[in-house]
């Protein structure tokens, strides 16, 4: 029987190797020594077959590495923003999150995202820059932001509407929100008649939607849990490899990866036993929220049990402006009045009919107005303000049409906040003042919006139109209510969260409202869906980096 030498079959195996692989000089010296002459497999060719092996490894490590996983907990805008950067860049994620789906209070957004230097705003004629939204940042949170993260925020916000835009977001209308030098505030054009198409809910939609679409072409990519709390984190050899979780059955588990993120949101609505509100802000607790029940600042505590440090905790917003329901004025929970309102024309007076302030002016500008210039409303006009301060937002057509209709019949025909008034003689009678009073305050106005004169409040921008005395105003109540909170997790500029000594928690990330720094004092309308998008990216791209690292060390 015929017998093939040994290193002719070797060498027949290592050519059928090159054909998979491809060609590289070190197996081909050793192919050709082995198929030619077995007096040549001598040092020289061991050495060979050494650098191959060497060589191969180098290349095939990556190929052969475990997908990288990231866990992140939090299915609001921040933690889809990390996911999809994850999985985009080729990495696997499992999401987290303790409610029946995703969305958190980021679906409730209604003001947009800002942008500063967009196409939009070229397009419009609006003249902006990173450097400006940088002013304004700090000037809103006097000063006391973390200056490297506003910086990533205004640079990457640009970016930020493009990632928006390039998930199917139509974000080609602007609006002017308070405290900002220009409008920049990118939202979601309202249709002239149908159904509204809220900002946050959209954004929110679009995002599950392009995650569901690369699920369905790599299912391992994308693993989501729901209804599953996070009740703890998992740091092994000082570094975090994943978080303990309870189920809605009762059933505690742990989740395990390569490192993990926190996008866990804020503290708004906190009234548990170890709640942050009583800790760090109790001078908030008799304000009513605009936050859904799930705000309790779960990521805040746990990571803070794990060493991790907390900045601005006492920075808690209380927005001016939340919707006081006829149907039950005494309501703990309010929905937000957005402040594209005012940003499309809407004033407030109080109840003696008198302007009080700059409508677009800081939050807390107008929240502390409120307190000082407004009474409580008694309940014979729309019911009353539950014996809280509160202001009366009014608007005409031509407000409501520039805001958006189907998203204005929302606030008045389904949820009843606003009454339509034929004019304001008939608004005077329901407010129990003058006519004389508002009939002066919409005239004076007047001549402010047509520069007549000055604004005794600093107004300088007038969208729209003033609102006549003769013709029909909509009214609404509104009143503060606990709407953000500007305090968290100390991050650095790689969203790495940093512990009491200063120095980076090993695996821990985090993005959005479960941290701190950003805003200061005192957070800027549409910085909040900026944060999430710029911080939840850079998050995922920070976690997924060390979790490639951790999988190819595990070679």
């Amino acid at each position: 029987m015929f017998e093939l030498p040994v290193y002719k079959i070797m060498g027949f195996f290592f050519l059928i190797f090159i054909q998979f692989f491809g060609f590289n000089p070190f197996l081909s010296n050793i192919c050709f020594s082995l198929c030619n002459c077995p007096l040549i497999f001598t040092f020289r060719t061991v050495q060979n077959l050494m650098n191959w092996v060497l060589f191969s490894v180098a290349v095939m490590a990556p190929l052969m590495a475990a997908e990288p996983t990231v866990v992140v907990v939090g299915g609001g805008l921040a933690g889809l923003s990390a996911s999809l950067e994850i999985i985009t860049e080729g990495g696997r994620v499992i999401l987290i999150e303790g409610e029946n789906n995703t969305g958190g209070n980021s679906a409730k957004a209604s003001s947009g995202i800002n942008g500063a230097g967009t196409d939009t705003q070229e397009k419009l004629g609006i003249h902006d820059s990173p450097e400006l939204l940088v002013k304004d940042t700090l000037s809103a949170g006097d000063d006391e932001n973390d200056k490297v993260l506003v910086k990533i925020l205004a640079e990457k916000s640009v970016e930020a509407v493009q990632f928006l835009r390039n998930v199917g977001v139509d974000l080609t209308d602007i609006n002017l929100c308070g405290g900002h030098s220009v409008p920049r505030t990118h939202w979601i054009p309202s249709p002239k008649e149908g159904r509204p198409i809220p900002a946050g809910f959209e954004i929110m939609k679009r995002l599950r939607t392009r995650l569901n679409e690369l699920q369905e072409k790599n299912p391992e990519s994308f693993r989501l849990m729901t209804q599953t709390k996070m009740v703890g984190i998992i740091r092994e050899e000082g570094k975090v490899v994943g978080v303990e979780v309870l189920s809605a059955k009762g059933e505690q588990s742990k989740v395990t990866g390569d490192s993990v993120i926190l996008a866990t949101g804020g503290f708004s609505a906190d009234r548990s036993n170890d709640s942050l509100l009583s800790e760090f802000g109790k001078q908030t607790l008799g304000f009513p929220s605009t936050n859904g029940a799930f705000a309790k600042g779960d990521g805040v505590k746990i990571a803070r049990a794990l060493g991790a440090k907390l900045v601005g905790m006492e920075r808690i917003q209380i927005h001016p402006t939340a919707f006081v329901d006829p149907k039950e004025p005494a309501a703990g929970t309010k929905f937000l009045a957005a402040e594209a309102l005012r940003g499309k024309g809407a004033l407030l007076i109080n109840s003696e009919g008198k302007r009080f302030g700059n409508e677009l002016g800081r939050r807390d500008y107008t929240t502390n107005r409120i307190l000082e210039h407004a009474k409580p409303i008694g309940e014979d006009f729309q019911g009353g303000s539950a014996e809280r301060n509160a202001a009366i937002m009014l608007m005409n057509e031509a407000t409501i049409d520039a805001f958006g209709r189907p998203a204005f019949n929302f606030y008045a025909i389904v949820k009843k906040f606003f009454k339509k008034y034929e004019n304001s003689e008939e608004l005077a009678k329901a407010l129990n003042v003058e006519y004389s009073v508002i009939k002066a305050t919409l005239d004076d106005y007047k001549e402010i919006f047509e520069g007549k004169k000055e604004d005794p409040f600093g107004k300088k921008a007038f969208p729209v139109s003033a609102i006549s005395p003769h013709e029909p105003i909509y009214a609404a109540i509104v009143v503060p209510a606990i709407h953000y909170t500007m305090g968290g997790l100390k991050i650095d500029e790689h969203a790495r969260v940093i512990d009491e000594q200063e120095k980076p928690i090993d695996g821990l990330y985090a993005a959005g409202e479960v941290t701190g720094g950003v805003h200061g004092s005192n957070r800027l309308g549409g910085n909040s869906l900026l944060e999430c998008v710029v911080f939840g990216r850079v998050a995922g791209r920070s976690g997924l980096q060390v979790a490639t690292d951790a999988s190819r060390s595990e070679l």
